[in-house]
């Protein structure tokens, strides 16, 4: 049967997952109403239950809400990237000794296979699970589980509310149109918010139980045949495997709204290289080769007078994945549509067209720079290393010369952060000796 524990598949969700670190770090923010902001402070990412209670939306403007938090006495905070991505990974490790298969889904969520012999109560076993990862790191999660990926997506609503954190949708509940009718239409997982306006306008279709009874080549025919999957999936039919380990990515994008707006080539410059090396770590972590780069900048989307907004990209002769190839191309691409003058407000890079890099590369003699490819190895042992320190100390400690002590000297384009919680820096870890008498700071 299609709800036994021989189909089980459970959905680790991290509560309040920006919020919950920070409590971690910080044991005075427990119980406290706690909002994490996005770069440069402007929206609401992340809140904790009680300003939720609030009624304070995800996303919203902190200038909105300011008065409001401030009365309530809510710790506001600039978020936290490298810290967070420190203890998700720390959760993921917790997670991967519960089962044989972790598919991890984003920073705070991730598949499990409960579908093991040795499981006999899928939902006594996850709440050990529960257990484990709150002694090991201190992280409250909760746990959906049903037969399939978008149903376990479901029961992690559920689990959320539920006393033991903990819910087992079953054949005989997701089977009723009653308790399906609960959940709106956008609450399910694969369905955007474009998607939900349309089918409520043009299909009054309001619910996941109006979704599950919805005629099949309806979906397929006005939408996409993955809407057509979820249906199925609600259904109880399953249709997405899992698959272990991290999803690789399609594309990278790295990019930011600038502190201030920045005039000057340079500035401009030191910002895209930034990203650029950014971009280049995430697709090494992610074991993945890009053959195609593109670069835009663009000033204030809010001011209609001197708007300006290019963008440009270049496809490699072949995968590439080191610093020095990304760097090139974006700075000849910044130096093909910077403008003087201009106020920009905003840039990014995008990799994308990737590759594993289990997969062969074809072989050149030499590449457009006239760089053997059999160097390709030596460069990548060095990229191996400066990740490692970068990953290490939570910032890129080493990068290249256009952006060289960038955030410690507080550039134009880097994001404000007046709500910033104490961080590590690496000017206060030990020094390390080197050689006989000379010393590094770290």
């Amino acid at each position: 049967m299609e709800d036994m524990a021989s189909r089980a598949i459970g959905l680790c969700d991290c509560n309040n997952f920006f919020v919950s670190c920070e409590r971690r770090e910080n044991p005075a923010l427990i119980d406290r109403p706690v909002v994490v902001l996005s770069g440069n402070d402007g929206c609401i990412v992340a809140r904790s239950n009680e300003v939720k209670a609030m009624g304070v939306p995800m996303g919203e403007p902190y200038f909105k809400v300011r008065g409001l938090l401030e009365r309530a006495g809510a710790a506001v905070l600039s978020g936290r990237l490298s810290l967070y991505n420190k203890i998700s990974a720390e959760v993921m490790s917790r997670l991967a000794c519960f089962s044989d298969v972790t598919e991890v889904y984003s920073i705070d969520e991730a598949f499990i296979n409960l579908a093991i012999p040795s499981i006999k109560d899928p939902a006594a076993y996850c709440m050990e699970l529960r257990k484990d990862i709150w002694r090991h790191c201190s992280i409250p999660v909760s746990v959906g589980i049903s037969s399939t990926k978008t149903l376990a997506k479901l029961a992690s609503h559920c689990a959320k509310h539920s006393d033991s954190g903990v819910f087992w949708l079953k054949r005989d509940s997701y089977a009723d149109p009653r308790w399906m009718a609960q959940f709106e239409v956008g609450d399910i997982w694969g369905v955007g918010r474009r998607m939900a306006k349309r089918l409520n306008l043009y299909h009054r279709i309001l619910t996941a139980a109006d979704f599950v009874s919805a005629d099949d080549l309806l979906l397929k025919r006005d939408f996409s045949v993955n809407a057509l999957y979820t249906a199925w999936e609600l259904r109880g039919y399953p249709v997405y495997p899992l698959a272990g380990g991290r999803r690789a990515p399609k594309s990278i994008q790295v990019s930011r709204s600038f502190g201030e707006a920045v005039f000057s080539y340079g500035e401009l410059l030191e910002a895209v290289s930034y990203f650029t090396l950014c971009a280049a770590r995430q697709l090494r972590a992610a074991k993945q080769r890009a053959s195609r780069m593109g670069v835009y900048i663009t000033t204030s989307r809010f001011r209609t007078d001197n708007f300006y907004a290019r963008e440009d990209a270049r496809s490699f002769s072949s995968p590439r994945s080191l610093d020095c190839d990304f760097l090139s191309a974006a700075r000849d691409m910044l130096a093909g549509i910077y403008r003087e003058g201009c106020a920009y407000k905003k840039a990014g890079v995008v990799l994308d067209d990737f590759t594993d890099v289990s997969c062969g590369v074809q072989q050149l003699l030499f590449d457009e720079e006239g760089r053997p490819e059999a160097r390709e190895g030596k460069f990548l042992l060095a990229a191996a290393v400066t990740d490692s320190l970068n990953r290490e100390f939570g910032r890129l400690v080493i990068g290249s010369a256009d952006n060289f002590g960038a955030p410690e000297r507080k550039s134009k384009w880097y994001p404000r952060r007046g709500h910033s919680a104490a961080e590590n820096d690496y000017r206060d870890r030990p020094a390390l000796p080197i050689g006989p008498s000379r010393r590094v700071g770290f």
